[in-house]
């Protein structure tokens, strides 16, 4: 059980970082102490069913991800700094194309002509294949990075961060706490539900704007 437990502690942890969520910010959204939090990631509490549904929610992920034991970001960060035979390469890329340059290798047991020929897709999973380990890819564009992926000897491939997935749980993760400071608001709460569904509906979107003129001049906002 306590290898079962730290494998899902681990898990949460690594995810969090991904998503740029701190202990703080993840304990508070999901309603727990930050020291509970920190006891689950290290393996020392499981969390309750209910944690884990909130978790699963915040962190944007399926139960079945957080159960994966053989998640990748360590193996990652292994190759990063050194401490791994795997081979990680950090590529150039521009707006057109994901291929690109590589502009650095990190690795510790990779000879020049296993090198890829190119930085497209197929080269690096051909890569992956001939050197019969997994090859971590970093993208990036204008000094920020936009994926990673990882090229497995077997011919799968695995996207561990894309940009637009981070920024949409950020945006998320801002609207739940946000959410959170008003939930015991109920014409607060009847506000924003009537807001996302006028971004659908044009009765809805009718009603929100009667709302807004009349908050306006309630306010001495002139139209």
């Amino acid at each position: 059980m306590a290898n079962f437990k730290s494998g899902v502690g681990n898990n949460i942890k690594l995810l969090r970082k991904l998503r740029n969520i701190t202990q703080e910010e993840l304990a508070g959204i999901i309603g727990i102490h930050s020291r509970q939090l920190s006891k689950i990631e290290t393996g020392e509490h499981f969390p309750s069913c209910k944690t884990l549904e909130k978790l699963c929610i915040v962190l944007d992920v399926s139960p079945k991800e957080l159960f994966d034991f053989e998640f990748i970001i360590d193996e990652y960060e292994g190759a990063l700094t050194g401490t791994d035979n795997t081979a990680a390469f950090l590529v150039s890329t521009n707006k057109d194309s994901d291929e690109g340059k590589i502009v650095e290798l990190y690795t510790n047991n990779l000879n020049k002509e296993n090198l890829p020929a190119n930085t497209s897709d197929t080269g690096m999973a051909k890569t992956a294949k001939m050197i019969n380990k997994p090859v971590f890819v970093e993208y990036f564009e204008d000094k920020k990075t936009t994926k990673i992926v990882v090229f497995y000897p077997d011919g799968r491939e695995k996207v561990i961060r894309n940009s637009i997935d981070d920024e949409a749980k950020q945006s998320m993760v801002y609207i739940m706490k946000e959410i959170k400071k008003i939930a015991k608001n109920k014409n607060a709460v009847n506000f924003v539900k009537l807001s996302l569904s006028a971004l659908k509906n044009d009765n809805d979107l009718k009603e929100l704007s009667s709302i807004i003129s009349g908050m306006k001049l309630a306010r001495g906002i002139e139209e």
